[in-house]
């Protein structure tokens, strides 16, 4: 090839897709530190639960996919650790269907079914129970997969009394977590959307868009990578699995940043949005995706020991 016509390629510009996806949009602060689920799933009984983040621990597993490479293998995977302390169920709340959206007719103890469509179930979380300094609980609202009145059934035999984490949940399981990540304030379009250094030659700054668009129309479309908040954001991660549900789990001298866990554990495989001792709710998985396959735990890694769990 040519010298004169590798230079030409050289000098051309190459392109990309856009930076930042705008499925986030906008990218605002959270409201609350524990974000509301919009939608739960079809499954049968309570669909979700209450925990706090504790930290992340290494485990060895094996794949249940007999088409898989790794089948029969011990891989390493991380490993997020959810305490999860029982919740007291304290209240029902029936719902009805408008064309304006579903209204609340009333939230009671002993319900009636009259004029209701559905009803969802109120409980009460208990913190203190849990290693995290967290004095006051949250009152949250939790879907109850069924009829009007298997919820009031269940409402009947449970209320005023604790509900664990084990009585939803089975090992193996897939969920969505949904929290509220970790907040970085103010950032620039660099570190917000990963957009692309300007040129040395640039004029005024490197860090900003080449363009913040066209002469007409005279204004800047909401696409245009600005700067703005970054972090602390309500997100929901999909089809995370329950590894293992088990008592408190704990390293030498607890973990870092938030103590001692006191009540039930579990592990998801992967890592989940947000700090430590955050709140995050936990919901069966609403997203089916026939092409996952559950691995099961072999080895669990505690400062840098094999435990013996």
């Amino acid at each position: 090839m040519h010298d004169a016509f590798k230079k030409v390629i050289n000098m051309a510009k190459k392109g990309s897709s856009r930076k930042g996806s705008l499925q986030f949009s906008p990218r605002k602060r959270a409201q609350k530190m524990l974000p509301r689920v919009r939608s739960w799933p079809d499954a049968k009984g309570l669909q979700g639960f209450v925990g706090y983040k504790v930290g992340m621990l290494t485990v060895f597993v094996k794949s249940t996919n007999p088409k898989s490479p790794f089948s029969g293998k011990e891989i390493i995977k991380p490993a997020t650790v959810i305490e999860v302390p029982p919740m007291i169920l304290r209240n029902v709340r029936t719902y009805k269907k408008t064309e304006y959206g579903a209204k609340i007719v009333n939230d009671s103890k002993t319900p009636k079914a009259e004029g209701v469509d559905f009803a969802r179930l109120i409980f009460e979380t208990q913190p203190k129970l849990a290693g995290t300094p967290k004095k006051n609980s949250e009152i949250v609202e939790i879907g109850f997969g069924g009829t009007v009145e298997e919820v009031f059934t269940f409402a009947k035999e449970h209320m005023d009394k604790e509900v664990k984490f084990s009585e939803t949940f089975v090992e193996g399981e897939f969920t969505d977590v949904t929290g509220v990540s970790i907040g970085k304030g103010l950032q620039g379009p660099v570190r917000r959307f990963g957009i692309k250094l300007q040129q040395s030659k640039t004029e005024k700054a490197v860090r900003k868009v080449g363009s913040l668009g066209p002469w007409n129309p005279q204004r800047t479309d909401w696409q245009v990578a600005m700067a703005g908040q970054h972090g602390f954001h309500a997100r929901t991660e999909y089809n995370k699995q329950v590894l293992k549900i088990s008592g408190p789990i704990n390293i030498n001298c607890g973990w870092k940043k938030y103590g001692v866990a006191k009540s039930d554990c579990i592990l998801l495989l992967g890592s989940i949005v947000g700090a430590k001792k955050r709140t995050l709710k936990i919901r069966k998985s609403i997203r089916g995706n026939p092409k996952l396959f559950a691995v099961e735990v072999q080895k669990i890694i505690k400062n840098g020991k094999v435990s013996k769990e």
